[in-house]
């Protein structure tokens, strides 16, 4: 898989551009609006929020930089498995008729996510600025969880794509499960207001090691303790070998389904 996807990069980053390009295509704006969509949302939990939750000293920042950091990145995953689970469905007429390998359209979709990340990240990077949360060396580290997360996106993308192929059933479950995955880590709020069970449940969710990555890098500027690593690793390459594996078994009647 790896090396179809390094032999066909020019393809997939040529697409994932012109995806972002064109996503706002007619508009007076254009692609200009990929920056300033995340950069007014996030002007409106700031203006919101700092005054109604001012948990700054508890939080490690003002409120709307701490919802950010992880609402900025699971809108990315989100975007990237809802993307990748049609991917297939959405790229029929491709798939049909050129030689190009399936996982290729996926990764597209996937790359377009990671781009539309930078652009919102760059714009929290500057309204912490504004908020006057100081920079760190950390913040540099913060590209690796970022990408990890797409990569863990990637993998489950694959794998639902697949089998949204077969069954249509499994797309429309995918916005609902994502609904409910979305409370069960503390984006929105603080692990503190949880009961000691389901705070003690919360390392077990796959996005965890992710999150607290990224909020450790950039609220707390603190490397991420081993663990982290090992889990985000872990769980990347298990989604994508997973992916893999349900793709290549199903390989041979995909085109004939879409």
């Amino acid at each position: 898989m790896i090396l179809s996807l390094i032999k066909h990069r020019s393809y997939i980053w040529r697409t994932a551009w012109s995806d972002v390009r064109n996503r706002y295509a007619g508009a007076g704006l254009g692609a200009l609006w990929n920056l300033l969509q995340p950069l007014a949302m996030i002007l409106v939990f700031t203006v919101i929020f700092t005054k109604v939750m001012p948990q700054a000293a508890k939080l490690g920042a003002p409120y709307p930089i701490y919802l950010c950091s992880a609402l900025l990145p699971w809108a990315a995953f989100s975007e990237c498995l809802n993307r990748g689970t049609h991917s297939f469905i959405a790229n029929a007429p491709y798939l049909r008729k050129l030689p190009i390998p399936e996982q290729v359209f996926v990764a597209q979709s996937a790359l377009s996510t990671a781009i539309g990340l930078t652009l919102s990240f760059a714009a929290l990077i500057v309204v912490a600025l504004v908020l006057r949360h100081p920079p760190g060396w950390q913040w540099l580290m913060l590209p690796i969880p970022l990408a990890l997360l797409i990569g863990m996106g990637f993998g489950l993308g694959l794998m639902l794509g697949t089998l949204n192929a077969f069954i249509r059933d499994v797309g429309q479950a995918v916005p609902i499960i994502l609904q409910v995955w979305f409370w069960l880590y503390p984006i929105v709020y603080h692990p503190s207001t949880l009961p000691t069970g389901l705070a003690r449940a919360i390392p077990f969710n796959p996005i965890y090691p992710y999150m607290e990555s990224i909020r450790s890098l950039f609220i707390h500027h603190q490397m991420p303790p081993p663990i982290l690593w090992l889990g985000m690793v872990a769980w990347t390459s298990a989604t994508c070998i997973l992916g893999y594996v349900v793709l290549r078994r199903l390989r041979p009647e995909l085109r004939d389904v879409i």
